[in-house]
């Protein structure tokens, strides 16, 4: 696994994420910030919020980077980018019911220093960032070099397995 190029790329998305971040909110909805939301989950002190929400995030984006580049990306077909929008939003869409509790308990939307996220609005808020962390994500970690695979022979795709599998590296008598 190429560890520290993971980490990297996942940094590099988490980064992207709060550049879409501030520019959606600046055209839409300006009371929607995930590094308070973030902070928000494990401190109550509303000053602590963004900068604390901002190293969880930026940690949280080192480790997607590792999932994706170690369990995601081998078992998905196409462009890199394509990969890491694809892995980007599936969890933001699996997470996506855990606003109907935030909203309920959260301290900054308790305090209107967050608005409620259980929106459309905010959706399509998240959806947008998570695709600018997936393809930056997936752009700077991009596929194993060539020379690493030019061990390997070429996969015979009209017979191969659409996902990697355990038995699928099994030579099979023929």
């Amino acid at each position: 696994m190429r560890l520290g190029r993971a980490l990297t790329a996942g940094v590099a998305g988490a980064v992207a994420y709060l550049a879409a971040q501030e520019l959606d909110r600046k055209i839409g909805n300006p009371r929607s910030n995930d590094m308070i939301l973030l902070g928000g989950m494990v401190t109550r002190r509303e000053g602590a919020w963004n900068p604390v929400g901002t190293a969880m995030h930026l940690l949280a984006g080192a480790s997607f980077g590792v999932i994706f580049e170690a369990v995601v990306a081998p078992r998905l077909r196409g462009p890199y980018w394509l990969r890491g929008i694809l892995m980007a939003l599936a969890e933001n869409t699996s997470l996506w019911p855990l606003v109907v509790l935030m909203d309920r308990v959260h301290p900054a939307v308790k305090s209107g220093a967050l608005a409620p996220m259980n929106r459309p609005v905010y959706f399509a808020q998240a959806a947008w960032r998570h695709i600018a962390l997936g393809a930056v994500m997936g752009l700077v970690l991009g596929a194993p070099d060539d020379d690493a695979l030019s061990d390997r022979e070429p996969a015979d795709h009209a017979t191969a397995a659409p996902f990697p599998t355990p038995l699928s590296s099994v030579p099979v008598a023929t």
